[in-house]
C-alpha cells in the first residue's frame, strides 16, 4: 500500500486547477516542472533532477520512477546495464544469468519533442501520478520490475513559446494555427533528426544523461500527426528497415506495438493502426535501436494545439498507405469521425504508455536476456568490413575531428595507430584512427561510415518509388568531406584505444595543398599569418579577425613562400602582436597549428576582405532550413540580421547588406506566405511582388543573393533569371532523389570553390539542376551516374548538368545551389561553398 504521504499527493488537476487535456487549456512548462519536482519531494518512488539547461536556458528535467528499493540502488542497476550491454565484460552465460536475475527493465519515455504536439507532455503528469500513488497490481509490477526514465518535455523552450502563441490566438478566427516561428530555436521540426550529429543542446542532454548513461531496453517516443488520418499509429514499422539494426530489436518492436494496439482496442479506442507510414531506416530519427534498445514510436492524430477539431468520417483520408475507414489486420477498429480533442490524445497516450510499461514488466527477463544477446551478436558476428580507417592526412582536419567526436559521443570505440601500418594494400601513417568490428555499437559506426544504396520500395513494379520517410543517405565521411577507408581484410597494427580525454584527431595543419616549411609557432617574427582555406574551422578565426578590424586578404592564385605552397583562397593576415589574443581565443589549444607564420608578406594577387554584412530571410511560415542556416552561421562566427517581410518591402537593401541568404523553402511560401483568410494578419503574406522587386534591385546594385533548392527556384522565377530547371517537368518515375549524396565536379578556379577539392559529395534533396544561359558554372554533375549513397531514379537526367552557378545581374550576382550546402549541420563538406559566397559579397580590390 502507498503510505499516507503518497496518498496526499495532489492530482495533476488539483495542481493545475483544470483537468489535463481540457479544451483550450495548456499546462505550461513551469507548472509541469513544479509538479514533477513536487513528486520528487513527496514520493519515495520518484526522483526528479535537472540534468541541464536548454538552448534558451530553461530547466531540462529527467524523472526516474521505480520502487523505493530500486531507487536506492540506481548505481548498481546502472552498472548491471552497462555490463549486459557489453558482452566482453561478462565472463559467461552463468554470470549473465545472474545479472539478468537482478536487473530491471529500463524504459525511457520521451514526450513532445515537437512542441506543438503537446499531448504527451500534458499526459506525463497523469502517468507519473499513477506510478507515484498507484496500488494496483499493474502499477506494483511496473514499480518492481521497471526503472522508468521519464522525460516530461524534451523541448521546454518550444512548449513555453507555443503556449504563449496559442493563448494569443484564443477566440480568433485563426485559433490554434501553427506558430510563425520555429518551436526549437534552430531546428524546429528537425530537432528529432539530430541523433547522430548531436548538434543541439537538448540532444546532447538526452544522449549523455539518459541514453548513454542508462542504455534503455525500450525507448517510447510520443508524437502527434495530422488530424484526418487514423487516430494513433504504433509499430511495427514499415519497410525498409535499417540493415544494421539487430533483428531481435525489430521483432520486439513489433511485439510491443501489437500489445499496445491490443490494449487500446480492448478499451474501445478506435482508429489504432500498426505497420503504417513510418519506416525504421534512417539513423537521423533513431538512436536507441543502434544501441541495443527497442525503438517505439506513437503518432496520435493532432488537434489545433489544444483546440478541438471536427473531422467527419468523409474527411478521413490516406496519406502514405494507411486506410482510416477500412477494417484491416493492422487497423481492426476504424474511428467513425466526429469531434477530436486534446483529452482524446492524452487518453490514448496514457493507455499506450501504461501498456508499454506493464507488458515490459511482465517480460522483464525476456527483454534483459534479448538485450544481452543483441550485445553478444554485435561482438561475435564479425560481418564485413573488418574496420574503418580515418587517415591522419585530411583535406579538412577539423571536419575529421568533428566526425570522430560524433561517433565517440555515440559510444563508438576509436583506436589510434601508434605506428605506421598497411591494410588492404594501403599504407597508413601513425596517428591514423581505426574503428574495429566486434565492438558493442559497431552497427552505429557501420551505418554512419559506409556507403549504402537505399532499397527502393514500389507500390507495383512499374509504379513510382514510395517516398521514404526521411532522407536516404547519411554517410558521414561523404557528408563531411572526410577521407575514410573501408577495410575488408584482416590486418595487424599496434593500436591504442582512445580515452575520453584524448582528442579525436591529433592537432596538425589542415589542407592537402599546404606543404609546410619552417617554424609555425606564433612567437616567430611575423609579417603575415597564413590561414588555410581547406578547413571549415578557419572561418571562425577569419570572422574573429575581421570583427577585430584586422587586415585580411584572400589569395586569388596558388603561391609559395618560405618553402611551403598554398592554394587559391588562402587567407593572408597582416600580422600584429595585438591580434595574438584573437587567435588564442578562437583556438585556445591549437592556435599554432591552425595557421602558418611567415616573415615576408606574400606577393600574390588577392581580394581585400571586409566583414560581410549578411541578412538571412526569415519567413513567417517557419522554415527549418532558415533555422539550420542560423545555427551554422552562429557556430562559425558570422554576424547576420534576420530579414523579415516588412523590411524586405521597405527596400534600400543594398545600403544595409552585402549578402542576403534565402534558405530553401517552397516558392509559394516565400512569395505568398500565410493567407490572411486563415492566419494572424500581422504574420500573413510573403515577399510578394514588392519584395521580389527589391531583391532584384539589391542584386543589380552590387549585392549577392544566395539561394538553394526551393529558393533557387524562386529566384529563377521571380527575378527572371536566364536559367532553366531541367528537372522541373519530370515525373517521379523518371527522376527522384529524396535526400541522397551525389558527386559534383568543381571549378577550382572560381572563388566559390576556394578550399574545396575538385570532386565533392553534395546532399541533393529533390532539388533543381540548371541549364545556365548566362553566368558561370561552378559545379556540375559528371557524365555518369553521380550517386554516391542513397537512392537516385533517372541519373541520366543529371549528366553534365549544373549543380551550382553564379548568375550575374546588374552589378551583383545570384548564387544558385541545386543542393543543400548546410543540410542539418551534417553537410560540412560543402560549408565552404556557402561561406565563400558570403565572403565574396564583401571582397574589394
Amino acid at each position: 500500500m502507498a503510505d499516507d504521504r503518497e496518498q496526499s499527493i495532489p492530482t495533476p488537476a488539483e495542481h493545475l486547477g483544470f483537468e489535463v487535456g481540457a479544451d483550450r487549456r495548456l499546462a505550461g512548462w513551469q507548472e509541469i516542472a513544479e509538479y514533477f519536482e513536487m513528486l520528487g519531494e513527496m514520493s519515495e518512488r520518484v526522483q526528479t533532477a535537472e540534468i541541464g539547461r536548454s538552448t534558451k536556458d530553461n530547466s531540462f528535467l529527467l524523472t526516474v520512477i521505480s520502487s523505493p528499493e530500486n531507487l536506492s540502488n540506481l548505481d548498481d542497476h546502472k552498472r548491471t546495464q552497462a555490463r549486459l550491454a557489453d558482452a566482453r565484460t561478462v565472463s559467461g552465460d552463468d554470470e549473465a544469468d545472474a545479472l539478468i536475475r537482478q536487473g530491471k527493465v529500463v524504459i525511457a519515455i520521451t514526450c513532445s519533442i515537437h512542441a506543438t504536439e503537446v499531448g504527451a507532455t500534458q499526459m506525463s503528469m497523469l502517468l507519473a501520478h499513477w506510478l507515484a500513488t498507484g496500488t494496483s497490481d499493474d502499477a506494483r509490477a511496473v514499480l518492481d520490475n521497471v526503472i522508468l526514465l521519464l522525460l516530461p518535455c524534451t523541448n521546454p523552450d518550444g512548449l513555453i513559446d507555443v503556449k504563449t502563441w496559442y493563448e494569443s490566438t484564443l477566440g480568433e478566427s485563426y485559433e490554434g494555427v501553427m506558430p510563425p516561428f520555429l518551436y526549437q530555436h534552430y531546428t524546429g521540426h528537425d530537432n528529432n533528426r539530430d541523433w547522430f550529429m548531436f548538434t543541439q543542446q537538448e540532444t546532447r542532454l538526452l544522449v549523455d544523461h539518459c541514453f548513454n548513461a542508462w542504455r534503455p531496453h525500450v525507448v517510447l517516443d510520443m508524437h502527434q500527426t495530422r488530424s484526418t488520418g487514423v487516430r494513433l499509429m504504433v509499430p511495427p514499422f514499415v519497410n525498409p528497415m535499417g540493415p544494421n539494426v539487430d533483428a531481435i530489436l525489430n521483432a520486439e518492436s513489433a511485439m510491443l506495438g501489437a500489445a499496445m494496439a491490443a490494449d487500446l482496442t480492448a478499451q474501445g479506442k478506435a482508429g489504432v493502426s500498426m505497420n503504417v507510414v513510418y519506416d525504421a531506416y534512417s539513423p537521423n530519427r533513431s538512436y536507441q535501436q543502434y544501441h541495443g534498445g527497442v525503438r517505439m514510436l506513437t503518432e496520435a492524430a493532432g488537434v489545433r494545439i489544444a483546440t478541438p477539431v471536427n473531422v467527419p468520417e468523409r474527411n478521413l483520408q490516406s496519406d502514405r498507405g494507411e486506410t482510416p475507414t477500412e477494417i484491416t489486420w493492422n487497423h481492426p477498429l476504424p474511428w467513425k469521425g466526429g469531434i477530436w480533442r486534446l483529452s482524446d490524445i492524452v487518453e490514448y497516450n496514457l493507455i499506450s504508455a501504461k501498456s508499454c510499461l506493464t507488458h515490459s514488466a511482465r517480460l522483464r527477463e525476456t527483454l534483459l536476456r534479448n538485450f544481452y544477446q543483441v550485445g553478444k551478436n554485435a561482438i561475435n558476428k564479425h560481418t564485413s568490413p573488418h574496420a574503418f580507417v580515418i587517415p591522419i592526412q585530411q583535406h579538412d582536419h577539423s571536419a575529421a575531428s568533428e566526425m570522430l567526436d560524433a561517433l565517440r559521443t555515440g559510444m563508438v570505440e576509436v583506436h589510434e595507430a601508434t605506428q605506421a601500418f598497411n591494410a588492404d594494400g594501403q599504407p597508413f601513417a601513425a596517428g591514423s584512427r581505426v574503428i574495429l568490428n566486434g565492438q558493442p555499437y559497431w552497427g552505429f559506426a557501420k551505418t554512419l561510415l559506409e556507403q549504402h544504396k537505399y532499397p527502393e520500395v514500389r507500390t507495383h513494379p512499374s509504379g513510382p518509388p514510395k517516398a521514404p520517410y526521411d532522407v536516404t543517405a547519411h554517410c558521414l565521411p561523404m557528408l563531411m568531406g572526410v577521407n575514410s577507408y573501408t577495410i575488408r581484410g584482416r590486418f595487424s597494427a599496434p593500436l591504442r584505444l582512445l580515452e575520453k580525454s584524448d582528442p579525436s584527431m591529433p592537432a596538425m595543419s589542415s589542407g592537402s595543398n599546404a606543404r609546410r616549411g619552417g617554424n609555425g609557432g606564433l612567437k616567430k617574427r611575423a609579417a603575415a599569418w597564413i590561414i588555410p582555406p581547406e578547413s571549415n574551422a578557419s572561418a571562425r578565426l577569419v570572422n574573429n579577425l575581421l570583427r577585430s578590424g584586422s587586415n585580411v586578404r584572400r589569395a586569388r592564385e596558388p603561391f609559395a613562400i618560405e618553402g611551403a605552397s598554398y592554394a587559391r583562397g588562402t587567407f593572408i593576415v597582416e600580422a600584429a602582436q595585438s591580434l595574438n589574443g584573437v587567435v588564442s581565443d578562437t583556438f585556445p589549444e591549437q592556435s599554432a597549428n591552425s595557421m602558418r607564420v611567415v616573415e615576408i608578406m606574400p606577393d600574390v594577387a588577392s581580394h581585400e576582405m571586409a566583414k560581410p554584412r549578411i541578412a538571412v530571410y526569415k519567413s513567417y511560415i517557419a522554415s527549418v532550413e532558415e533555422g539550420w542556416t542560423r545555427y551554422v552561421l552562429d557556430e562559425y562566427g558570422f554576424d547576420y540580421h534576420s530579414l523579415l517581410n516588412e523590411e524586405a518591402h521597405e527596400g534600400n537593401l543594398r545600403e544595409q547588406f552585402d549578402a542576403i541568404v534565402l534558405p530553401h523553402q517552397l516558392v509559394r511560401h516565400i512569395h505568398w506566405g500565410h493567407r490572411k483568410s486563415y492566419y494572424h494578419p500581422q504574420y500573413s503574406g510573403g515577399l510578394g511582388d514588392q519584395g521580389a522587386d527589391n531583391l532584384r534591385e539589391f542584386v543589380e546594385q552590387g549585392g549577392t543573393l544566395v539561394t538553394w533548392d526551393g529558393s533557387a527556384r524562386y529566384a529563377i522565377r521571380h527575378l527572371e533569371l536566364p536559367v532553366r530547371n531541367v528537372l522541373a517537368d519530370l515525373k517521379r518515375t523518371d527522376f527522384y532523389c529524396p535526400g541522397s549524396l551525389l558527386a559534383v565536379l568543381l571549378d577550382a578556379g572560381h572563388p566559390l570553390s576556394y578550399g574545396m577539392p575538385s570532386l565533392a559529395a553534395v546532399m541533393f534533396y529533390d532539388g533543381p539542376a540548371f541549364d545556365i544561359r548566362r553566368g558561370r558554372v561552378v559545379a556540375k554533375f559528371p557524365m555518369r551516374n553521380p550517386l554516391f549513397s542513397g537512392m537516385l531514379v533517372g541519373p541520366e537526367n543529371l549528366y553534365n548538368r549544373t549543380a551550382l552557378a553564379s548568375v550575374p545581374l546588374g552589378k551583383g550576382e545570384v548564387v544558385l545551389f541545386g543542393f543543400r550546402p548546410q543540410f542539418r549541420a551534417q553537410a560540412r563538406g560543402t560549408y565552404k561553398l556557402l561561406f565563400n559566397a558570403l565572403y565574396g559579397s564583401a571582397y574589394g580590390g
